[in-house]
């Protein structure tokens, strides 16, 4: 394994520690929650040119909608529904504002952002089912969000990354494949590690290589998350590498991190994919742990982000 990228170590110099979300599902969330405040404070303002608003769209779920300056010209645009990380238990759709307005902005495209419930108060799959309800909301409401019907993608970090897996999974199995042309999933959940098929144990070592002492998550988080919720690690709903209906998936884009225990659920992901007769295209961050963008003094978070949207761009086949 590469050592930390330099550009990782002066974060961790200038915190004065190697920042990880540790211990019960509450404290991980005033982690979180302390953690994307102080990276809040450093960003910069975001560009006046990408115009948000929220809407509640049932009882449940909240969605918040990013349309860049091309939306003023009435130029029907794609649609990519965004699932925000946080283990299940705490994220929101302000914690990820920044990364959607930029692709919003550089791809262009609408942005759905998708505030669903969360855990330990709620158990799976009540996450993948909110999703999917925002996610055939966004596709209904295509006239008023003017949007390309024929380009719509769903897309997450972390969590999210497993629950827009998830999504596909179950837009697809309802018989609506035409409805979805792309998957993007960053740094995502596919499987969990007690519940391997033996085909992919060999490719997947990530928490082992990176069981401890790894920043932000290491494999007690991810526990911790996987307790809180209930999950099942037999669930191919959950943890999708595990579906049946992986040869019907739309192209995928999946960016991993080197020093992260979800590294190789994206690793397997692309694997059977590609097995499966998927086109699919996978970066790796050598020397970065999971979300490491999101911590504004990196500039690899800027080279990510650029290949974000060239994922959406390979997904949509533009």
């Amino acid at each position: 394994m590469a050592d930390y990228d330099p550009e990782w170590l002066e974060v961790e110099k200038a915190l004065g520690t190697r920042p990880v979300l540790s211990g019960t599902a509450e404290e991980i969330t005033e982690q979180y929650n302390g953690l994307g405040a102080m990276l809040a404070s450093q960003m910069p303002p975001p560009d006046p040119s990408v115009k948000a608003r929220d809407e509640k769209i049932d009882e449940n779920v909240k969605v918040r909608i990013y349309q860049p300056k091309e939306a003023a010209n009435d130029e029907k645009l794609p649609v990519g529904v965004f699932i925000h990380g946080g283990g299940y238990i705490t994220g929101s759709i302000d914690a990820e504002d920044p990364l959607c307005r930029l692709v919003a902005q550089h791809t262009p495209c609408i942005v759905v952002s998708v505030e669903y419930r969360l855990g330990p108060k709620h158990k799976l799959p009540v996450m993948i089912d909110d999703c999917v309800t925002a996610y055939n909301w966004a596709w209904n409401e295509a006239e008023k969000l003017q949007a390309d019907q024929h380009k719509y993608f769903v897309w997450g970090g972390s969590a999210g990354g497993g629950l827009a897996f998830s999504v596909a999974n179950k837009v697809i199995e309802a018989g609506k494949s035409n409805h979805i042309q792309g998957i993007v999933a960053l740094t995502p959940v596919t499987l969990h590690p007690e519940y391997v098929p033996e085909e992919y144990k060999s490719m997947y070592t990530a928490y082992s290589d990176n069981a401890k002492d790894v920043p932000i998550i290491d494999a007690a988080s991810m526990k911790t998350f996987y307790d809180a919720v209930d999950a099942k690690p037999e669930d191919p709903y959950t943890f999708t590498a595990l579906s049946k209906n992986l040869k019907d998936f739309p192209p995928t884009y999946i960016a991993t991190c080197d020093k992260d225990p979800l590294r190789d659920d994206g690793k397997v992901m692309e694997y059977a994919l590609k097995k499966a007769g998927v086109k699919t295209n996978l970066d790796n961050y050598l020397g970065f742990p999971h979300y490491f963008w999101t911590f504004p003094s990196i500039k690899k978070g800027q080279t990510f982000v650029q290949n974000v949207v060239k994922g959406v761009h390979f997904v949509l086949g533009s």
